[in-house]
């Protein structure tokens, strides 16, 4: 174990302080005390850096020019002390019993070098009186990609890994797009120990038309980019664990090329569906298969129809 505290919270956060406030909020009001906070203000301009240093000693603030989630999440993380570091996003938040949960997990698993939390997914306050502690359960794998068969984590706040593990890993891309979290958790991929908590939920993930999942051209250029990585041999695994990072890429890129569909962008739906054709072949994804050319043909029409009635 590292002598620095037992977790660093990394938050990266750009024009959101009401937001950023009430995630810190949250964190402050962890049952557990082992843990540090560090907020990169990621190029703010509404007054995010004149109340974080208003903050004094409660947090540790960084300030850069606007580089991305990504980039600010590696630049808290460089300056981490914990020996796991938790991520979350400045407009999601945590229930007080979110660190005991991931450090009950971090003891049963013997130290897993990636741990996936829970999400509750809100878009007003009040969405969240439902959540109870109740009984903590999880499950565990060898490593990440073993976990493949279903879908185990839901955005970077997800994220708690063990520091020695991220840095191993290089961090997250800063390349612009979406799904640096994605990416990173598949460089993770043969980083022993995952475990996915099932209960109870572990953070709130916040639904908002702000959202940066809602931008699909980001969205898009970071599937794209994971295709590429994939087909450059740059996620470990080799062939011997292609089968599990396939099942685990395409369950990412296939809803991407149907949000392409129904935006109209169907030269870039089709370069989705083709650049992942042989690998949903392998995985039996004939359904998808069969199902892509008739909904691409439909869309067409309907976007044509539209066209032609303005």
């Amino acid at each position: 174990m590292s002598q620095g505290p037992r977790f660093s919270v990394v938050i990266p956060t750009c024009d959101r302080l009401e937001f950023l406030q009430q995630a810190l909020s949250s964190v402050w009001a962890q049952t557990c005390t082992e843990y540090e906070v560090i907020v990169v203000d990621d190029g703010s301009s509404d007054g995010t850096w004149e109340w974080l240093v208003s903050q004094g000693s409660q947090l540790r603030a960084i300030r850069q020019a606007n580089r991305g989630p990504g980039a600010a999440r590696n630049t808290g993380a460089r300056s981490a002390r914990g020996h796991y570091i938790a991520f979350l996003d400045s407009d999601d938040l945590w229930f007080p019993w979110t660190l005991d949960v991931y450090g009950y997990v971090i003891r049963d698993c013997r130290e897993p070098s990636f741990i996936a939390g829970k999400p509750h997914v809100f878009s007003e306050q009040r969405d969240q009186s439902s959540a109870v502690a109740g009984v903590r359960s999880y499950e565990q794998f060898a490593d990440y990609l073993a976990s493949g068969d279903q879908w185990r984590w839901w955005g970077a706040s997800s994220f708690v890994i063990r520091r020695d593990s991220f840095e191993a890993a290089d961090g997250f891309t800063e390349q612009w797009g979406n799904g640096e979290d994605a990416d990173l958790a598949l460089r993770l991929g043969l980083a022993p120990g995952f475990a996915q908590v099932t209960a109870p939920v572990t953070f709130a993930y916040r639904e908002h038309e702000a959202s940066a999942m809602k931008d699909l051209k980001r969205t898009l250029a970071g599937a794209r980019s994971k295709i590429l990585a994939e087909k450059a041999g740059r996620y470990p695994g080799r062939d011997v664990r292609a089968m599990e990072r396939r099942r685990i890429l395409t369950r990412h890129t296939r809803p991407v090329t149907l949000s392409c569909l129904r935006k109209g962008l169907g030269r870039e739906a089709w370069d989705l569906y083709v650049s992942t054709f042989a690998w949903n072949a392998s995985l039996g994804r004939l359904k998808f298969l069969a199902a892509f050319p008739f909904l691409a043909v439909a869309q067409q029409f309907r976007h044509r129809n539209v066209a032609r009635s303005l």
